[in-house]
């Protein structure tokens, strides 16, 4: 499965089956949703702010309560700790179940 378009490589979970699983609970949780962007926007806090983006196929962004957004953000950081959080902001396609660096936004 290719990374989506304008993606760096894809990091790989430990185990394949995490990723997958976790792309079919968010897709049922978000639906019309085709990814979500994740960022730390202050990494070096003790509580590091999250910024959470969803978007559709055309890559319009799509409205997720906070609550529901600051949840599925953690458990993807929990979901790939190895990623490197810290220094990029990431995307995790919910149709190919692949986490991409991305150029900051």
């Amino acid at each position: 499965m290719a990374p989506a378009m304008g993606c760096k490589s894809g990091i790989s979970s430990p185990d394949p089956t995490i990723a997958n699983r976790l792309a079919g609970q968010l897709s049922a949780l978000l639906p019309g949703v085709a990814a979500v962007d994740v960022r730390l926007q202050d990494p070096r806090t003790p509580w590091p702010h999250l910024r959470f983006t969803a978007v559709d196929e055309r890559q319009q962004a799509v409205h997720v309560p906070r609550a529901k957004a600051l949840t599925i953000a953690r458990w993807l950081i929990r979901s790939f700790p190895q990623a490197g959080w810290a220094t990029q902001p990431m995307r995790f396609d919910l149709r190919t179940a692949v986490l991409s660096g991305r150029d900051a936004r």
